[in-house]
């Protein structure tokens, strides 16, 4: 059923001659996923709920978005440039782990692989993405008078449903992922174009309705007064309803905008999932460039006019009130709201209050969703090429590269992402009913998320003099560029690291606990290799068949 491997003697070491694997992809998408992957924290959460925190309010969104994009386009760089070069399943780890040494290579990719770039947080991506429909159905449900749509509010923002919609949704992914990179492909063209457009109308809706338009409206739907409480209770604290509220205070532009960096970095992540798919993409040469150049213009665009746009008609105050006593406060929300659903701040729940029109609401609801759906899938197939890539390089169960004949699909790689994606939601479900481990699990993804950066940096850095073979393989042949590029990328991802690098007892505990499974594996399969004869040094002298 499988194909075939070579046995131990033969020139090629790796699990078999050719991965299996077929090329499907265009150069516009590596753009879609490229836009995909970083869209739906960045466009529908982060650029409302970071106003009301403490360490941001007052600073500059729009400047704070860009400013992440200039940090993270470095390494956007670096990532188009080793793709090109090196077009194969996990393309930044093979690079690493060729250039430097497998195990530099291996530590970071695994802690990606499991945690928070690919397989656990495709479950929580799928789990906090049904609050992107909550706002919108809130309004849509209040303006309408419509107990099922109201209902369906409290049911989107209950913990249990979440992650019973969130098992539903690893179901599907698994199921598309298994019917191999062509039904990936038409799926995530259709789940990011339909988005995409709703969020271009919605931008240009509100440059439309004008100034404070959400603010103007938001009494109409939820009650006279209700805003101005809101505002009240944030900006003026005191007691309400038997709650002392400490009152949020604007910080000096510069210190709150690096307050929101903190908060805008994170929005640019996933770019880097791309790069797994490198043995799918046609003429990776030239697409990936294309593509990411493409990407990165278009995140920078949206970002830029949906961090100007919402705070423009929804009132940047009201914004930061609102999120501060949602996320501070949530009891006193609550009874300004006179007890109707206080979904998370987002852009659906804002730009539906700003329109005033119940069906738009609907869909808006449903469009903002599904950036959270299109970048879980994403993120669940760089996993599943993560798994992939360390098995064909036998430094995981060889099991994990095999692929169906048929689909041209990984398949227990497959598996093993949609099991570690349950135990995602598993702890997002944990942490949202309180628990202190499962907490610990989901700032994890966090490290584990840009953990991989450095490494990345270092090697682009060290290529021509180190590995100079390999470098005559480089799409830009330049040695400054690689150097400039490298460094660049090196620095980012060593603040990346220090800033992710957490103290709290859970989330240490689960960073050395996965680190110990991973350097299990490593050693055992290293052990087993060398007694079948197989000379691990052999596998990374080489650049692993596409």
């Amino acid at each position: 059923m499988f194909l075939v491997t070579p046995t131990v003697g033969e020139e090629v070491v790796f699990v078999r001659r050719a991965s299996g694997l077929v090329r499907e992809l265009e150069w516009y998408d590596v753009m879609i996923w490229a836009l995909a992957c970083p869209a739906a924290s960045g466009m529908t959460y982060y650029a409302v709920k970071m106003l009301g925190d403490p360490t941001a309010y007052g600073g500059n969104e729009v400047l704070a978005f860009f400013l992440a994009g200039l940090m993270w386009l470095p390494l956007i760089v670096s990532f188009a440039m080793i793709a090109s070069s090196f077009p194969r399943s996990s393309s930044l780890y093979v690079f690493v782990s060729r250039v430097i040494h497998p195990i530099v290579g291996y530590i970071p990719f695994w802690y990606w692989i499991v945690g928070g770039g690919a397989a656990m947080v495709s479950g929580f991506i799928l789990y906090i993405g049904v609050k992107a429909l909550a706002g919108a159905w809130t309004v849509a449900g209040v303006m309408m008078n419509n107990p099922s749509l109201i209902s369906a509010s409290y049911v989107l923002t209950n913990p249990w449903y979440q992650f019973g919609i969130a098992l539903i949704l690893i179901a599907v992914l698994w199921a598309i992922n298994y019917f191999g990179t062509r039904a990936i492909k038409w799926t995530l063209r259709i789940i990011t174009i339909i988005p995409l457009a709703i969020t271009v109308i919605v931008l240009a809706g509100l440059a439309v309705v004008g100034l404070n338009a959400g603010l103007r409206n938001w009494d109409a739907i939820f009650g006279a007064g209700t805003a101005q409480a809101i505002m009240n209770a944030a900006f003026k604290g005191g007691n309400w309803y038997g709650t002392q509220v400490e009152p949020l205070k604007a910080l000096p532009m510069w210190s709150g905008t690096y307050g929101m960096l903190l908060w805008t970095l994170w929005a640019w992540t996933g770019f880097e999932a791309v790069t797994f798919v490198g043995s799918e993409v046609k003429n990776p040469t030239k697409n990936y460039i294309k593509g990411y150049t493409g990407g990165f213009i278009a995140i920078m665009i949206l970002y830029l006019a949906n961090a100007f746009l919402v705070p423009y008609a929804c009132n940047y105050k009201f914004m930061a009130a609102y999120s501060y006593l949602q996320m501070d406060y949530p009891g006193v929300l609550s009874k300004i709201m006179h007890g109707l659903p206080t979904p998370d701040p987002s852009v659906p729940l804002m730009a539906s209050v700003a329109f005033m029109n119940a069906a738009f609401a609907i869909i808006i609801g449903i469009a903002y969703f599904l950036w959270y759906l299109n970048t879980a899938m994403v993120c669940w197939v760089g996993g599943v090429r993560g798994f992939f890539s360390l098995a064909f390089d036998r430094l995981a169960p060889e099991k994990l590269a095999e692929v169906s004949p048929r689909w041209a699909a990984p398949t227990w790689a497959n598996h093993i992402t949609a099991i570690i994606a349950f135990l995602g939601a598993v702890f997002t479900l944990g942490d949202s009913m309180g628990s202190a481990m499962a907490a610990g699990v989901v700032s994890f993804m966090d490290f584990s998320c840009l953990f991989f950066v450095w490494p990345v940096g270092l090697a682009l850095m060290m290529i021509p003099w180190w590995r100079p073979e390999l470098f005559k393989r480089m799409t830009f042949q330049s040695k400054a560029a690689c150097f400039i590029a490298g460094i660049l990328t090196f620095a980012v991802g060593w603040y990346f690291m220090i800033f992710t690098t957490y103290t709290d007892i859970p989330v240490m505990l689960t960073n050395i606990i996965v680190g110990i499974i991973g350097l299990l594996i490593f050693i055992w399969m290293s052990a087993r290799n060398r007694a079948r004869g197989i000379e691990v040094e052999k596998i990374y002298s080489q650049i692993p068949p596409a």
